[in-house]
């Protein structure tokens, strides 16, 4: 009986703490993304990269991240316009780095929202954001597909 309990009280754990990290990501926001996954999907636009795929999605989001978040190694969210310290503190992302890029503000941080991460000058970053003129990319753990 004790062993049924530690194991429902460490499920539920595991559940809640998965749901919330997946559910505090601002994807509803986002007017398209582009998954990177070396699985192919039918059904969505998809173009072949190296080993592996981008997979554009326009309606449901997070629906498709969540269905398919094991599959999937990075991705990218395309916004319209996007406040960026309102997006950073939605994420408790912390930003290290700003600097101008071929006409593109861009930023670098890590939030503890998203569990995949690269090491950037010595330092985790998993989320990387590039504003441009008319549209803002948001890449976690970086930008896998261009600006």
């Amino acid at each position: 009986m004790k062993n049924m309990v530690a194991f429902l009280f460490i499920f539920i754990l595991f559940a809640g703490v998965s749901f919330f990290r997946n559910v505090t990501l601002p994807m509803g926001e986002a007017k398209s993304a582009a998954f990177v996954s070396s699985n192919q999907f039918e059904g969505f636009e998809t173009i072949k990269n190296g080993n592996d795929y981008i997979i554009k999605v326009y309606d449901d989001i997070k629906e498709f991240y969540l269905k398919n978040e094991e599959f999937i190694k990075g991705f990218n969210l395309y916004f319209q316009s996007l406040d960026i310290k309102d997006f950073a503190k939605k994420l408790n992302a912390q930003i290290y780095q700003t600097h101008d890029v071929e006409g593109m503000i861009m930023y670098y941080g890590y939030t503890n929202m998203y569990k995949n991460f690269e090491m950037v000058g010595g330092k985790k970053v998993n989320i990387q954001i590039a504003v441009k003129e008319d549209e803002t990319i948001v890449g976690f753990p970086l930008i896998l597909t261009g600006f």
